[in-house]
């Protein structure tokens, strides 16, 4: 039996069990996250290789399904639409006003993986502009930092990304399991 990307997504990434670092408290560090950003626990998940055990996607010096190692990062996504539109707004208001706009040396580089990411429903705040007006990546960081200081994910460091709605979310896993299946296909 062939299973499609959605039935993979909701049987091996949406479930609450992770298969990849299985000494994290799953339920304990979706309960953090969503408390700090008042959403309900439904829309914290884990993914990625601390989730089903492996990478989808190559990464720095990771080639595709690599297994969860105790110094990979546990990567959650975080679905909000509030949360979202409120850094949009933020960055929006920053890029207007504080000189950005023409400051084309960043937005050429660093904005452009900002813009793509943004494209497909979901924003990265290590991609933000930070310092100045512009807080939001910096009060983000903060507070995974103090997860990982309070050892929430062992000695893991917790990576984060905001997106819109759970449709954005589940077709960034979707694409990356059909790029899996492809590779196996060949």
């Amino acid at each position: 039996m062939t299973l499609t990307s959605e039935e993979i997504f909701e049987r091996y990434v949406a479930p609450d069990a992770c298969m990849g670092f299985t000494n994290l408290d799953e339920r304990s560090l979706r309960q953090r996250v969503g408390d700090r950003f008042e959403i309900p626990i439904a829309n914290v998940y884990i993914v990625g290789s601390a989730k089903i055990g492996f990478t989808l996607t190559p990464k720095k010096g990771r080639p595709v399904y690599s297994a969860f190692r105790p110094e990979s990062d546990v990567d959650v996504a975080i679905v909000s639409d509030a949360i979202f539109d409120r850094a949009w707004k933020e960055c929006l208001r920053f890029w207007h006003g504080s000189g950005y706009r023409e400051n084309t040396g960043y937005w050429a580089e660093r904005g452009k993986d900002f813009r793509s990411y943004h494209f497909r429903g979901w924003m990265r705040p290590d991609k933000l502009p930070s310092g100045g007006a512009l807080t939001y990546a910096n009060e983000w960081f903060d507070f995974f930092r103090q997860l990982v200081s309070d050892r929430v994910a062992g000695d893991s460091r917790i990576n984060a990304g905001v997106y819109r709605e759970r449709h954005f979310l589940e077709m960034y896993q979707r694409i990356a399991i059909d790029g899996c299946k492809a590779r196996h296909i060949r």
